[in-house]
């Protein structure tokens, strides 16, 4: 009987397997035994029966793992999508999407290799589908979308954002491909684009990456618009047909538009967008119809790019310029399927490259193949013939390929990069590599209990050589929790194959095709972006040194830096979500979703092997601090968008404190003697236009310049103040609903000292551009593994020197010792904030701040009316002023 197929991973063996191509040493017996290739390569290990992608697996460099992992949209279902999609199902990928709006006809059979006679009539991608399920698909799950992908652009939208590379096989024209390559640029995802003519084909492949070259690098889509004098001006052009369309000396708004969508150039369809684009033309001249075009041309490319083109749900409004038909050009198999392969060749090459270093791939990928067929030769070989008759070279320089750095003048890339440059504010800029190492990943599990053993608890804050937290509550247990072999929808399977730790940049590790690179969170956490999502693995690695030793307790006990333990992972994940819920049900928003938590197998070269190394997984809001970054931000900015206005803020502090005394005193010496704080959001401030960029080197890094000089010019100091009661509005409001539901953030005291998570630093900052969460709130609160409720809490684990001797001690303790007086600007009870000062110029609006938090935070805590709401525009101008505090305090390890 034949062996059954396997078309998964079947043995551990295999999982982040990339076989190398290492030739045995001249010296060996097997070098030395013959020429065969046996005796020439270190040999595969010994193959899987019924593997079916064997072949695959053994190809040096070749990560079929990594392949498995891949969601593929296929726009277009004809000659080229088809065999695009047919060349995926055999490399095994794990989705595959086409989308297409036509029916199968005659013609199509000579090169749509998926279809029969009898699929004449149907929908091409009901074809396609199946074709692919019953002859060549092998484990990938196939989707058919029948879509007007210009009239159903949303539908796309969604699409690709759930996808890992887009194939784009529809020829609708230049605009359509403009777009297509602006969403790839926002998404981040590879784009592969082909088409086919007579004898010949035409690839292509970009990276989507910020800073490498785009499709409309260096092309441009002047010619769809017809934006030279030429094309206006000569006979039967866009004049002509202009004044024929109009019949008149002049074009009003009504003719102009009826012209756009007839015209044989344009071919737009009529729609809100397109008159919006309009609605400023009143009457159009003769004279004034090219600097029309180039407008016209300027307006829509501007809602065409990263950051906007995603938000649009129909693309009919684009000039689709009437083309050839097939027939006039002529179509047949070779040249499709060549095309086609040739396509997923190229991304397959770029996809399992591995980096050498800083990013350069060991094989450069060409950005365009042109083939020609009948004679032959690519382009690049024509050329070079070409040139050789005229005594030139074709020089390997001024070829052009997919990693090349982008135009400066390109304007996808540069609003690609403003969106990045935004995004970097609230989830950081120093970069991490993360490998896939050996491991085990578990899920978040169906049902929690709570263990019972006192003698562990007293264990942990006892032991004579190793510290670790010992928190006075019940570990939390998660029932049959087992490794996971198949995750569900919220695990990306980047993050699920195997466990990921923090390696150095340019080691071996960060290099392999599998390896993904983050960003750093703190010292012990990194943060991944998969398919538009953030997520962060907290534990992950100290640095990129691993699991290191280190002395911690107060009686020089060692401990692991850099992972979760295992009560620690547990208790976060279990927490976070008890305290999402509690959140949301307050209108707030908890910054993480639990998924699951890491095992890292230990190596023997580990310290302390005993000590088991876990990493929490959760999807994630961001990653910049209120403490050290917005606030410490805040702080440095003052100077640039503030005048001192000293008499001003006196009276006010003053008046708000009840006091007469001249002298002020600082708003944490208030809070440690429970006086109150001034409210200083209505005094009327003296704002001033911060310095440019510039002026500030280095204050602010030079990838944030342009984000600075763009924002100075708009931004609106008078609402510092606002802002400063917000935020500590949002810091009540939390700590009262995790007090209401008894919960506490995390305080004790153990041999590494007094912990009180209770602080402004495990609030994350929302980002206004798709990292907000559900509530209209600036903050979302994070960092749940030192967390306990009432339930769990066990009075007999507590330190019996500590003043925390109770859970309603641990809760007082948080509110008025841990985050009022960190807010009002004091060190003394917090384990994870080192408060910013203002310069002296600006001590007084520091302490209007201050105490402005301080007082909103009261207010919220003790359930008082907000006498300063949220309002839309209050959030818009907030934002600006957020980002510019962000721009000062990057170099902030968070």
């Amino acid at each position: 009987m034949a062996e059954a197929a396997h078309t998964e991973l079947t043995t551990t063996r295999y999982r982040g397997f990339v076989r190398k191509d290492e030739e045995w040493p001249e010296d060996s017996e097997q070098y030395k035994a013959g020429c065969d290739i046996e005796n020439r390569k270190r040999p595969p290990p010994d193959e899987v029966p019924g593997d079916v992608f064997d072949r695959q697996r053994v190809i040096p460099g070749f990560d079929q793992g990594l392949m498995e992992r891949q969601d593929c949209l296929v726009l277009g279902a004809g000659g080229i999508g088809q065999n695009v999609a047919l060349t995926l199902a055999r490399l095994g990928v794990r989705r595959i999407t086409l989308v297409d709006n036509d029916l199968y006809v005659a013609s199509n059979l000579t090169r749509q290799c998926l279809g029969s006679i009898r699929d004449v009539g149907k929908r091409k991608v009901d074809v396609a589908k199946a074709g692919l399920e019953s002859s060549h698909n092998l484990r990938s799950e196939i989707v058919a979308v029948h879509c007007d992908a210009i009239l159903e652009w949303g539908t796309v939208v969604e699409l690709a954002q759930q996808s890992t590379v887009v194939f784009n096989a529809i020829d609708s024209g230049v605009m359509w491909d403009f777009c297509v390559n602006s969403l790839c640029k926002e998404l981040g995802l590879p784009l592969c684009a082909g088409q086919s003519f007579g004898w010949k084909f035409m690839t292509e492949l970009y990276t989507g990456k910020v800073d490498e070259v785009c499709a409309f690098c260096y092309d441009s889509v002047s010619s769809t618009f017809a934006t030279n004098e030429k094309a206006i001006t000569r006979p039967g052009g866009v004049l002509d047909r202009l004044q024929v369309s109009c019949a008149g000396s002049c074009a009003g708004v009504e003719e102009v538009r009826r012209f756009l969508t007839s015209d044989r150039q344009f071919r737009c369809h009529e729609g809100q967008l397109l008159n919006e684009i309009l609605a400023g033309q009143l009457m159009l001249e003769w004279s004034k119809v090219l600097q029309f075009l180039q407008a016209f041309q300027q307006d829509m490319v501007t809602r065409l790019l990263p950051g906007q083109i995603s938000k649009l749900h129909s693309l009919g409004f684009i000039p689709q310029p009437k083309h050839a038909e097939t027939r006039f050009v002529g179509s047949w198999v070779c040249p499709c399927l060549s095309c086609a392969v040739t396509m997923v060749s190229q991304w397959s090459g770029l996809l399992t490259a591995p980096q050498v270093e800083e990013g350069v791939p060991e094989t450069l990928m060409p950005q365009s193949i042109t083939f020609n067929l009948d004679a032959g030769m690519t382009g690049e070989e024509q050329l070079g013939y070409e040139l050789g008759v005229l005594g030139m070279t074709l020089d390997r320089q001024e070829r052009r390929f997919c990693r090349d750095a982008s135009a400066g003048s390109c304007r996808v890339c540069a609003a690609a990069r403003r969106r990045r440059t935004e995004e970097a504010l609230f989830v950081g800029a120093k970069e991490v590599a993360l490998a896939p190492v050996q491991g085990e990943v578990y899920q978040l599990p169906q049902s929690w209990s709570c263990s019972s053993d006192l003698s562990e608890l007293l264990a942990r804050r006892s032991h004579p050589t190793v510290a670790v937290p010992a928190l006075p509550a019940w570990d939390w247990r998660p029932e049959n929790l087992v490794p996971s072999r198949k995750p569900t929808e919220e695990w990306p399977l980047e993050l699920w194959t195997m466990p990921l730790m923090k390696v150095p940049q340019r080691s071996s590790s960060s290099t392999a095709p599998s390896a993904l690179r983050g960003l750093a969170s703190g010292v012990r956490s990194a943060l991944v972006k998969v398919k538009g999502q953030w997520f962060r693995l907290k534990g992950c690695g100290n640095r990129d040194e691993g699991f290191p030793m280190a002395k911690v307790g107060n009686k020089g006990e060692a401990s692991i830096r850099g992972s979760c333990f295992k009560h620690t992972a547990y208790t976060e994940v279990r927490m976070n979500d008890l305290v999402a819920e509690v959140l949301q049900k307050a209108g707030l928003d908890c910054a993480n979703q639990s998924l699951g938590c890491y095992w890292y197998r230990p190596e023997p070269s580990w310290p302390l092997p005993e000590i088991d190394r876990y990493c929490g997984v959760f999807q994630t809001s961001g990653n910049a601090r209120l403490g050290d970054h917005l606030i410490g931000g805040i702080l440095a900015l003052l100077p640039h968008v503030l005048e001192p206005m000293e008499k001003e803020l006196t009276q006010c502090i003053l008046r708000g404190r009840g006091s007469d005394e001249s002298e002020l005193l600082e708003t944490c010496d208030l809070v440690s003697c429970a006086l109150p704080t001034a409210d200083c959001v209505d005094v009327a401030l003296d704002g001033r236009q911060p310095p440019s960029s510039s002026e500030l080197e280095p204050a602010v890094p030079q990838a944030f310049q342009g984000l600075w000089d763009d924002l100075r010019e708009k931004v609106e100091a008078s609402s510092l103040l606002w802002l400063a009661w917000r935020l500590g509005w949002e810091c009540g409001e939390t700590l009262r609903a995790l007090h209401d539901a008894e919960i506490s953030w995390g305080t004790y005291a153990d041999s590494m000292g007094i912990h009180c998570n209770a602080h402004i630093n495990n609030f994350v900052v929302k980002g206004p551009c798709g990292l907000s969460g559900g509530a209209k709130t600036f903050l979302a609160a994070l960092d749940f593994d030192m967390a306990f409720t009432r339930q769990n809490f066990v009075p007999e684990a507590l330190s019996q020197s500590s003043f925390l001797d109770s859970f309603d001690a641990i809760l007082a303790f948080e509110e008025s010792m841990g985050m009022k007086m960190v807010l009002a600007g004091s060190d003394f009870a917090s384990t994870g904030v080192a408060n910013a000062k203002a310069p002296e110029s600006h001590r007084l609006m520091e302490m209007a701040l201050r105490d402005t938090m301080v007082a909103a935070y009261t207010a919220a805590l003790e359930k008082q009316t907000d006498p300063h709401p949220l309002t839309e525009e209050r959030q818009r101008v907030s934002y600006d002023l957020i980002k510019l505090a962000l721009c000062l305090t990057t170099h902030v390890e968070g």
